[in-house]
């Protein structure tokens, strides 16, 4: 757990680190973005590198925001790290205004996919395995709505 930003939090299991981020939308005031971005990859990069390489797999991270532009400050910095991992990571988002989807956002970070919620929290709970030495080692079973 951060203490410095509420909502982030990082652990290991059964191989695989988790991380939540709060990575915070346009609709933030600019200076306490900016902030919370660097905050936020300082962090982030302090958590992938508190465990040997050897110690997980894979990495999967939790965000409101879908990777973009507008989270820039937050994402190149980490991107530029991920790509280097050589271990696939996945990153779970909400939406405010899309569909469900499963995509690559960063065509430079080939290990890094995103699956994107159905939008404004309408997404059923779903189940993410996550596999040993697969080419496409996430797996998502979603729920149909209830």
């Amino acid at each position: 757990y951060q203490g410095e930003v509420v909502g982030n939090f990082a652990f290991l299991h059964k191989g695989v680190l988790f991380l939540s981020v709060n990575i915070v939308d346009t609709d933030t005031e600019p200076d306490e973005m900016t902030d919370r971005h660097e905050r936020n990859v300082m962090w982030t990069k302090e958590q992938m590198n508190a465990y040997k390489q050897n110690q997980y797999r894979a990495v999967v991270i939790f965000g409101h925001s879908h990777p973009s532009d507008d989270q820039g400050e937050y994402f190149w910095p980490v991107i530029d790290q991920i790509k280097n991992l050589d271990k696939p990571v996945l990153y779970l988002h909400a939406n405010k205004h899309g569909n469900y989807e499963i995509y690559t956002p960063f065509d430079e970070a080939k290990n890094f996919k995103a699956v994107q919620l159905e939008k404004q929290g309408r997404e059923a709970p779903m189940k993410v395995t996550i596999l040993d030495n697969d080419s496409d080692p996430f797996k998502v079973l979603r729920n149909k709505h209830t």
